[in-house]
């Protein structure tokens, strides 16, 4: 009994997400086809069930994972995901406005998880610059507050946060150089990203927003070692990026549904083959989405903005 109330609690805050205001958007990334043309993304855009505050609403970019972000159900295909949704709602509650950028449908994949990753076609790289497009576009609109947009991923999308929010990286760097740039990401936060990328970058990474990482100390697909060693390389930097481990908990430890599984069709992980442990730890779950809520609203309410990161 205690599971199927649950069950259609989870539902019923998935449909809550589906019900508020939302469009589907279509905006460029800053990423180039082969012929040399920007990249035209579709995006869905939620808005919180109020009329928009003075000065537009905060609003979060939320990245999606290897999985995409659209429903596997038949007749459902252009909705989102119960667990996009369900991660959705409780955003939009706090008042923001949640923009998730699709990566993939304009680049003809429908996921890349069971993709090894030497032989992916849509790399974390091609990933950042979606991220700024969508920075762009929602810059752009009137209900948003431009000054107030933060940045969350999970997995291949938090693996893209921490890329897009590097400030020494040349195209990061040389988007918010424009004239017409909003100011940098407010926030920026990565569940279980891959953190090798920026860890072997050195010196050439620099997160130009407080970021968070939040990961389980048993994933064994992108294991937490190196996202510990990325926060304490950082840390001695004096540089405002934060890693909590969380123990007994697998990859996607903040799903809000599902249990703990063996996902023998990933190729990729800690051991390449042998497949891939994801699924919840509700406590873990619970502990990183209260911190969540608390950091994005320390860096976008209004009283923030005049405590700007040096």
């Amino acid at each position: 009994m205690k599971r199927l109330f649950v069950a259609l609690l989870c539902a019923g805050v998935a449909l809550h997400a589906r019900a508020q205001p939302s469009e589907t958007v279509a905006f460029p990334s800053l990423d180039r086809d082969s012929a040399g043309a920007a990249v035209p993304l579709e995006g869905v855009l939620l808005l919180p069930g109020r009329t928009a505050p003075q000065g537009g609403f905060p609003a979060v970019i939320a990245m999606h994972g290897c999985g995409g972000m659209y429903s596997t159900l038949a007749g459902h295909e252009n909705e989102l995901a119960e667990r996009m949704a369900l991660r959705a709602a409780p955003l939009l509650r706090e008042g923001y406005a949640v923009l998730f950028p699709d990566s993939f449908r304009a680049r003809g994949v429908r996921e890349v998880c069971t993709v090894r990753s030497g032989e992916r076609t849509v790399q974390v790289a091609k990933r950042r610059l979606d991220a700024l497009g969508a920075m762009a576009y929602l810059a752009s609109r009137p209900d948003i507050a431009r000054n107030r947009i933060a940045l969350v991923g999970w997995s291949h999308g938090g693996s893209a946060v921490l890329q897009a929010v590097n400030s020494r990286d040349a195209a990061v760097a040389a988007f918010f150089q424009r004239r017409d740039a909003p100011p940098f990401f407010r926030a920026a936060v990565a569940f279980y990203p891959g953190c090798a990328t920026p860890l072997k970058a050195g010196d050439r990474y620099r997160p130009g927003a407080p970021t968070r990482i939040h990961i389980g100390e048993l994933d064994d697909w992108t294991p937490a070692g190196a996202c510990v060693e990325l926060g304490s390389t950082l840390a001695a930097r004096d540089e405002d990026l934060l890693v909590t481990t969380y123990p007994g908990s697998y990859h996607a430890f903040d799903s809000p549904t599902g249990t703990v599984v063996l996902r023998t069709d990933v190729p990729n992980g800690v051991h390449p083959g042998q497949g891939v442990h994801v699924g919840p730890n509700p406590e873990a779950r619970e502990a990183a989405n209260a911190s969540v809520r608390a950091f994005l609203r320390e860096r976008l309410g209004p009283e923030s903005l005049g405590h700007e990161r040096q």
